[in-house]
């Protein structure tokens, strides 16, 4: 497994959003909210030198505000843990690590395992999309989770009672992560795959969950309308409210009509449906 570059900046906090969206789309994995700034990790192999010098000087971050280390993915995974605490969704949904203590005040209930990216629940990102999911009918419906991460989303669609689901993710980690957290909520059925589209059944999907960011949505509006039918809906997230027009010009241009959103802090995700 890649040792994680973790680099910590120090800005203020009216520039912190933005940043994090900024570093997201060049392959930033996660990101933990400091006194007087954030740190920001991923894979030492897919870091990208001159996107991240673009980015720090757009926003007027000098060199002496940038510390960089080398952080071995055990250690830094220790470090995840000991900060994790259970998140809540509109009183309805609870998503808490194996260590926790299980509560029965929820109707739902997810057990993630704590690692080195989104899909915690802990960023809007996710805590926006769990909660679109949580007020939409699941039942016996098909699903594919694309870029699945943690898993989060897939479990929970199954756990809201949907039939078939499908999982893919390119990453090595997260090939790792969703098949401990698919055992941890007694999920074994999901059907999970390590690679791109292409390794998608070749089949019509009810729903489509793409939690990513949104150079990449921006890219898979016409991808995913291969594997869906009139009526698919698609749940988006990983932008701010502000990228949603951009958003919905290409998804509208591939078939896909908006439906709704939720915001929280900026952040966004949206429901669309396939013409």
């Amino acid at each position: 497994m890649n040792n994680y570059l973790v680099f910590t900046i120090i800005l203020d906090e009216e520039l912190r959003e933005i940043l994090i969206a900024e570093l997201a789309e060049i392959g930033f994995e996660g990101f933990m909210e400091q006194e007087n700034g954030i740190e920001a990790y991923l894979p030492e192999s897919d870091f990208d030198q001159e996107g991240f010098d673009s980015i720090l000087t757009r926003y007027g971050i000098a060199p002496n505000q940038v510390t960089k280390k080398h952080q071995e993915p055990e250690n830094w995974n220790a470090k995840w843990e000991s900060d994790f605490q259970p998140v809540t969704v509109e009183n309805k949904l609870i998503v808490r690590a194996p260590f926790h203590e299980p509560s029965g005040d929820y109707e739902f209930e997810l057990i993630i395992q704590p690692k080195t990216s989104f899909g915690t629940g802990h960023h809007e990102t996710t805590r926006t999309i769990l909660g679109l999911m949580i007020e939409s009918n699941w039942k016996e419906k098909s699903v594919f989770d694309f870029g699945a991460g943690t898993g989060i989303l897939a479990i929970l669609a199954k756990k809201l009672g949907a039939g078939y689901v499908f999982a893919n993710d390119i990453d090595d980690w997260a090939a790792e992560n969703i098949l401990e957290n698919l055992a941890l909520n007694h999920c074994d059925e999901i059907d999970f795959k390590k690679g791109g589209l292409e390794v998608c059944p070749e089949k019509s999907f009810d729903c489509i969950l793409a939690n990513i960011n949104k150079n990449v949505l921006m890219g898979s509006f016409d991808k995913l309308s291969s594997v869906s039918h009139a009526k698919t809906e698609l749940f988006i997230s990983g932008f701010f409210e502000t990228d949603l027009p951009d958003l919905l010009i290409n998804a509208e241009a591939a078939g896909w009509k908006f439906i709704g959103k939720r915001v929280e802090n900026g952040w966004c995700a949206a429901i669309l449906q396939k013409a």
